[in-house]
């Protein structure tokens, strides 16, 4: 080829050179979740779990306002008084008198206004049941669970839907109460008595009429026994749920970006739900929800669970334990996490004068800027200093071997592994192999994945061979448990965390190369894993 050619190419080749740099600098971008537009919605679709079968199409999509969407600031949304938001056991009745106009005021509205509590409840079934798609990538449905933004997210929906109460009433003290069912002594781990009466706006008559007071709560779900040790595994179930998981990807959840489909996510980049989201919250939907409604609802499916005035409550408390999480817990403050993609995910609301309202994460890390705080909690106490018994002592290997327990190591080695009722297994572990102060052990369950046509959880043991879906949770051989959500015909599959360390040291075995890991299922949902991996992270 002659020189006058080679010069002609050289354009061609600075072209292909600038795109291939422009391509590596878009990809190096972050891609945080952003807002939907709203003017392009689906139909929300839901399928009965109670006989009959019947597949339900929801309108959840929500009213487009005439004026400017408003940028949300600190300067905007002054704090001019610090609303305290009480345990809801705790409520004068005076305080419920206020609440109960507050949400009359609410229902009353019209229901295309943003401010009523039907568009309010529709909030929620939008962004967790795919009436949207993300922003940048129509192909793809928006959720904000099972992932980092869940927290976040949902301290965003309380704030607004609390200036909206407090607007309706006049009154810019008025708090939300939270649902103190973490509470083992002081009388929160039952259903609060302001959200009985049957001719109250708090009332639900779509809550599972077995689980009324005195009646404790299950934050594991089917646990048995009396209240002594319901009250004990519930003290165990938040022990291991929050205090345990110190760093944020165990606690808050993982990575969600622009791009991912949790429906059709792999072993290698599926994002999971932290540790307080699949623990303790999806167990309280579950057993406030009535399970002889078709979808369970109002509180047992993400569709309805809105529509009952107590899931603000429930809400206001898992908000809580963030922030307890955050700045109360022994070692001293934890971080959330900080990758630009976590900050920059942006979301909309409504305030109070019916505008729509784009925030993002970082604005919500701090409760105290947004001009609401929560009372010391006594009780809390006893969970934050809960030291679960060891029942076993010394290797359970020898005795799962010889009952024919597998070796089920990390994936893909292992293939497909259908769990049904549960599996016990033996699975490599670190031992005492040298590692960072801040990494701690952690057990992942890799790949597992479920159809969630019915609520299902897994419940996970160390050093129990003979765990099943009725072992006690009260021991330090209890690891947590993931609970799974009713959404008919969605499929999620995911890598599932959980702190192990702490559990094998108060057994005795932390320094053992091979562990029994049991895994037991509660319902009667098919559920398969990959693999099964110890490591420190």
């Amino acid at each position: 080829m002659g020189s006058n050619s080679c010069r002609s190419l050289r354009p061609i080749y600075f072209l292909i050179a600038v795109a291939m740099v422009f391509m590596c600098i878009e990809s190096a971008k972050g891609s945080p979740i952003g807002v939907p537009n709203l003017s392009q919605c689906q139909l929300t679709t839901d399928t009965s779990v109670v006989p009959p079968l019947t597949t339900i199409h929801l309108n959840c999509c929500l009213p487009i306002p005439s004026g400017p969407v408003v940028d949300y600031s600190f300067d905007k949304y002054k704090v001019n008084t610090t609303r305290v938001r009480i345990a809801a056991q705790t409520a004068s009745d005076d305080y419920i008198a206020k609440y109960r106009e507050a949400y009359t005021l609410m229902r009353s509205l019209p229901q295309d206004d943003p401010r009523s509590f039907s568009t309010q409840a529709n909030i929620h079934c939008a962004f967790c049941n795919g009436a949207y798609k993300q922003e940048g990538n129509d192909s793809v449905i928006l959720q904000v669970h099972f992932s980092w933004l869940f927290l976040a997210w949902h301290r965003w929906y309380l704030y607004f839907h609390e200036r909206i109460l407090a607007s309706l009433l006049g009154d810019p003290t008025f708090a939300l109460v939270f649902w103190n069912w973490d509470d083992q002594r002081d009388g929160g781990n039952v259903i609060p008595a302001m959200f009985l009466p049957s001719n109250s706006s708090l009332y639900d008559a779509n809550r599972n009429q077995a689980n009324l007071p005195p009646t404790l709560v299950k934050l594991v779900p089917g646990i048995t026994g009396n209240d002594s040790e319901i009250i004990n595994q519930n003290l165990n179930a938040m022990y291991q749920g929050i205090v345990t998981n110190d760093n944020a990807e165990l606690f808050m959840g993982g990575a969600y970006v622009t791009g991912t489909d949790l429906a059709n996510s792999t072993v290698l980049n599926a994002p999971l739900g932290g540790s307080i989201e699949n623990g303790v919250h999806n167990a309280m939907h579950f057993w406030t929800g009535d399970p002889d409604q078709p979808l369970l609802q109002d509180m047992g499916t993400f569709t309805t669970a809105a529509r009952d005035p107590i899931f603000y409550a429930h809400h206001s408390n898992v908000d809580r334990l963030w922030d307890k999480w955050r700045y109360g817990l022994p070692g001293g403050p934890r971080a959330d996490h900080s990758d630009p993609d976590f900050l920059n995910a942006e979301f909309y609301f409504y305030d109070e004068n019916a505008n729509l309202v784009k925030v993002n994460v970082a604005d919500a890390l701090d409760s105290s800027k947004l001009g609401y705080s929560y009372p010391n909690v006594a009780a809390d106490d006893l969970w934050v200093n809960y030291s679960p018994p060891a029942i076993t002592s010394g290797s359970a290997v020898e005795a799962a071997v010889s009952s024919g327990a597998p070796l089920v190591g990390a994936a893909p080695e292992n293939g497909t592994i259908a769990l049904g009722s549960g599996l016990t297994a033996i699975v490599d572990a670190p031992g005492n192999q040298s590692h960072a102060d801040n990494q701690r052990e952690v057990l992942v369950i890799q790949g597992l994945q479920v159809t969630r046509d019915t609520f299902v959880s897994v419940l996970v043991f160390v050093n129990l061979p003979n765990a099943n879906s009725s072992t006690s949770t009260s021991s330090a051989e209890y690891v947590g448990t993931y609970n799974i959500i009713v959404d008919p015909g969605k499929t999620i599959t995911t890598n599932v965390k959980f702190e192990i360390g702490d559990n094998l040291q108060r057994i005795g075995i932390q320094n053992d190369q091979q562990v029994v890991i049991s895994l037991a299922v509660k319902g009667t949902q098919p559920i398969t894993i990959q693999g099964l991996l110890i490591e420190y992270e």
